[in-house]
């Protein structure tokens, strides 16, 4: 649990973000209600998300079998 309450979408950039990733994975993760707290690390972790999403390096499977082992390495519940 955060020591401090997710942010309740203010801009239409932060709403259109929240849509997205509702859309996603059924709700907003803690993580990404955090980050938009500062419109430049919103933005910033907007950014690497797409960034790792279009990467082509590897194949779909492999980066989502990549992406569990690191949270599970870092300890993170999702």
């Amino acid at each position: 649990m955060a020591r401090i309450r997710g942010a309740e979408p203010r801009g239409w950039y932060t709403r259109l973000i929240y849509r997205l990733v509702r859309k996603m994975l059924g709700r907003v993760p803690e993580p990404v209600r955090i980050a938009a707290h500062n419109k430049h690390v919103f933005r910033g972790h907007v950014a690497m998300e797409r960034a790792g999403q279009k990467a082509r390096s590897l194949p779909e499977e492999l980066k989502s079998l990549v992406s569990l082992r690191v949270a599970t390495r870092v300890g993170c519940p999702f």
